[in-house]
């Protein structure tokens, strides 16, 4: 009998495999079959994504597996899975190839430890760096033994005089269980989206975007879902549509204002129906604020939007130019902040506490923040004036550290270009391909002096201008 039973389990345990193998075969098939749609579509003008057709597969799929008998759960996250490997191939040649703007900022530095100087307007990062007081706040605070692990949530002092910052400025209501100090706001992105993701699910995101946000929902094994917005729609997203694009497996949606790399900011009427999306969809929102205080007008927080699932980004980064401090903070509804901060705590232990110290200490200076917004945009009025003059097209920010213009390159690949900027005339520039299908736009970040600006613009206008009139 147990030799039967022995001969029984065998013969399933190879049916098992040949039926597995027999579904990678399908999924071969498949791909060759995305592969001639994509062939079809190309020059044809119709997106990666159509709703439409996807809404149709989803609701066959789930009335297939309904009859099969299979839990529907699972097969949507199969099915998602599926839609995502689609998306690659379908995208592959529209996006930059293998070299993101990190990419040429790693380069630039080599350049600058070969003796070369460099303009730097690839990179998000104020070179006015942090006030020399915070700074001094660093080295007191680990003097008097701030040194040692501390909570994962972040320290309680910090943790009240942000929840108390943001109910000041914002007339919001931030409790300080709902805040999580988190090493720097590309782990609080991270955090954020592995407290509310799990395996096949879907989030929304508008570009142009910062590709982090892609990056990590692709790592954590979801898919993105894109709502791309144009240069004539003044970088607008389009509430109407970014519904369109939601379906049974979407749990989240990303918002970015002022936005990276555009610099657009929305209104309290349009992030309300934003929000109200999220709302009728039953989605978080992760709301990336860490350009609040670059708004050169009223800043609108999506905390202020009365709905208990946004989860609010901020960053010290940009405000008190502490970039390599490493420290942010999000605000979540209290269940999703454990999450993060049990995460962080398994990951990292914690944000140093005399870098916590020194974030403190910064929360009291208002000064600093105002100044760094000024220089931004005394640093925006130089890129545009340059602009203006070479006739590119741009909308102009209204808020961050960003100009995104379109400058055409007359088919050339912009990445090479961006390449060729930096070894000739040691001007790093971030090519648009790096944040969507924008094959014609770069991002050019006002972080550097205003002297280096001047000059690496000139730069750029007479490579541009070289590239236009190529006989001189």
């Amino acid at each position: 009998m147990e030799r039967e039973k022995g001969g029984g389990i065998a013969e399933l345990r190879e049916r098992i495999r040949e039926v597995t193998l027999r579904i990678l075969e399908l999924m071969a098939e498949r791909e060759k079959l995305v592969r001639e749609v994509a062939a079809l579509k190309s020059g044809s003008g119709e997106g990666i994504v159509n709703p439409e057709v996807e809404r149709e597969l989803r609701k066959a799929v789930v009335s297939r597996a309904a009859e099969l008998g299979l839990d529907v759960e699972t097969v949507m996250r199969v099915l998602t899975l599926l839609l995502r490997r689609s998306t690659e191939i379908q995208a592959k040649g529209q996006g930059p190839q293998g070299m993101t703007h990190m990419d040429l900022m790693r380069l630039a530095k080599r350049m600058e430890r070969e003796g070369r100087e460099v303009v730097h307007m690839e990179v998000g990062e104020p070179t006015l760096g942090a006030p020399e007081h915070i700074a001094a706040q660093l080295t007191d605070a680990a003097l008097k033994g701030y040194a040692f692990y501390g909570e994962a949530h972040g320290l309680p002092e910090l943790r009240s005089a942000i929840a108390e910052d943001l109910n000041e400025r914002f007339g919001v209501d931030v409790k300080p269980e709902q805040v999580v100090v988190t090493q720097g706001g590309r782990f609080g992105i991270y955090l954020a989206m592995a407290a509310t993701l799990s395996i096949g699910d879907e989030a929304l995101v508008i570009d142009p975007s910062w590709p982090h946000y892609k990056q990590v929902i692709s790592m954590l094994g979801c898919r993105a879902v894109v709502h791309s917005t144009s240069l004539e729609g003044r970088w607008l997203p389009d509430p109407a549509k970014l519904e369109d694009l939601t379906s049974d497996s979407t749990r989240l949606m990303v918002l970015n204002y002022p936005n990276n790399p555009t610099g657009a900011v929305v209104g309290r009427q349009l992030l309300q129906e934003l929000v109200e999306v999220a709302r009728r969809r039953n989605l978080y929102v992760i709301s990336d604020e860490v350009y609040m205080d670059y708004s050169f007008g009223e800043h609108v927080t999506a905390l202020s939007a009365g709905y208990e699932r946004v989860i609010m980004i901020m960053s010290f980064s940009k405000s008190w130019g502490m970039t390599g401090y490493r420290i942010a903070y999000a605000v979540a509804p209290v269940e999703v902040a454990e999450r993060m901060a049990k995460l962080q705590g398994s990951l990292l232990t914690c944000v140093p506490e005399f870098v916590q110290v020194a974030a403190l200490k910064a929360l009291s200076d208002r000064e600093t923040p105002r100044a760094y917004r000024d220089h931004m945009l005394r640093g925006i009025e130089v890129i545009c004036r340059y602009l203006d003059a070479i006739g590119a097209e741009y909308v102009r920010p209204g808020g961050g550290m960003y100009v995104f213009p379109r400058i055409p390159l007359g088919g050339r690949d912009p990445m090479e270009f961006a390449l060729d900027l930096l070894r000739k005339r040691g001007v790093a520039v971030a090519p648009g391909t790096v944040f969507g299908d924008y094959r014609e736009f770069f991002r050019l970040s006002v972080g550097d002096s205003l002297e280096k600006l001047e000059r690496g613009m000139a730069a750029l206008a007479e490579e541009i201008n070289s590239l236009r009139n190529p006989r001189g």
